[in-house]
């Protein structure tokens, strides 16, 4: 009984050795070294880009020209040449730059709170990823525990064939009971070694640079009221991009109103005579007349992304209450679960085990029961950890879903 106590306790706080790799050690990587994360970065940086360009002012335009030269009589040469030296500057009349300006920084903020939203995808898929692999450290104790009761069951069995107690049949069944454990160990050093990989490619590592991971994985909490989980929703980003992308769109759309407005060149310049030395200044205004071209079209397909961007917010607003409340109802069910199967049903199998260990030894009961109670635990131990890892993955789900990044 203490010789699988103290397994158990091994099993089920598993020490930190110096080279074991911890959540925020892994948040840190995530965040400084993701590969998509770099992508994302750099596509705020063009809306920055673009925000910055929306708010400048045309630049002016500076002319020279030259008349009244290489003609015909008394234009012949430069004698009589005309000189106008200019300045004319564009000003946007009906608000034009205002709208224009204050679309592209509502773009920014959306993409700002997109690149917020990358964040915390990543950061949700590294958590688990990195739950994951530590249900790959539980399970391959659990396989090796298997292989190490599988082996005293076998040495039992042997022991009692050779003082005649037992039938061959018996010895059989205990050493396929053994190579099947061995299998299932195998089995279990892959999936752990396919899960760290996997937890490494988030920071752009091409194989895994550590040896364990170090997370509460038996540490379990009810779960918050499903009232309160929807009420932090309004904290995603996704969310928030989709409303600051239907206010730029609005934006937008008053801008391609004001374009219906025409724009105004105004000049400046001074004019000189060479053969009289005479100077003047010149005054000037151009705009285009909006007969023919008043922006419909532009106009039309504003109206429409201001539809679009209205339906897709309550789109997305939607899909996230949805995802939020089927993630918490396995949540809670996996709480439920692991509670039960930890309180009760794994204490329940152990004392079968140890009874049915007892017994065998003592001669009370058959080798198929002596089995039977072994793949009991073997199944309640398994049962317990996949509990645990839907409840810390579906955990991570609604903390992504509800949740911000720090800046």
């Amino acid at each position: 009984m203490k010789r699988f106590l103290s397994s158990l306790a091994l099993l089920f706080f598993s020490t930190t050795c110096a080279q074991d790799l911890m959540l925020p050690q892994a948040v840190q990587r995530a965040l400084h070294q993701s590969p998509h994360l770099k992508v994302t970065a750099s596509d705020l940086e063009s809306k920055a880009g673009e925000s910055i360009q929306a708010k400048l002012l045309p630049n002016p335009v500076a002319g020279w020209s030259v008349e009244n030269v290489f003609g015909n009589k008394d234009w012949h040469g430069w004698n009589a040449a005309e000189s106008r030296y200019e300045i004319a500057q564009l000003v946007e009349m009906g608000g034009k730059r205002s709208y224009r300006s204050l679309g592209a920084e509502y773009q920014y903020i959306a993409a700002l709170s997109g690149y917020e939203a990358s964040k915390l995808e990543t950061l949700n898929r590294l958590t688990k990823l990195f739950v994951q692999v530590a249900a790959s450290q539980e399970q391959l104790n659990v396989a090796d525990y298997q292989l190490k009761i599988a082996k005293e069951s076998l040495d039992s069995v042997s022991a009692k064939l050779e003082a005649g107690k037992v039938s061959q049949i018996q010895q059989n069944k205990a050493e396929i009971a053994l190579f099947y454990a061995q299998i299932l160990l195998e089995r279990a050093k892959v999936d752990l070694l396919t899960s760290k990989e996997r937890l490494a490619i988030l920071w752009g590592a091409s194989c895994p640079d550590f040896e364990r991971v170090d997370y509460p994985f038996y540490q379990i909490e009810r779960p918050q009221e499903l009232a309160l989980c929807i009420d932090n929703l309004r904290n995603n980003p996704e969310l928030i991009q989709s409303q600051y992308e239907h206010l730029a769109a609005h934006q937008g759309y008053l801008f391609e109103k004001s374009v219906q407005v025409p724009d105004v060149t105004v000049s400046v310049g001074v004019k000189t005579l060479r053969d009289t030395g005479e100077r003047g200044m010149i005054l000037g205004a151009a705009f285009p007349i909006p007969v023919f071209n008043l922006n419909q079209g532009n106009i039309r397909k504003a109206e429409s992304i201001i539809e679009k961007t209205h339906n897709e917010y309550h789109q997305v607003q939607l899909i996230l209450e949805n995802k939020l409340m089927i993630s918490h109802k396995h949540l809670v069910r996996a709480y439920e679960e692991a509670s039960l199967l930890r309180d009760t049903v794994l204490k329940s199998a152990n004392q079968t085990y140890q009874l049915a260990t007892e017994g065998y030894r003592e001669g009370k009961f058959e080798y198929l029961e002596l089995l039977d109670a072994q793949r009991t635990l073997s199944d309640v131990m398994e049962r317990y950890i996949q509990a645990l890892l839907t409840y810390h993955q579906k955990l991570a789900e609604i903390e992504y879903l509800t949740s911000k990044v720090d800046s």
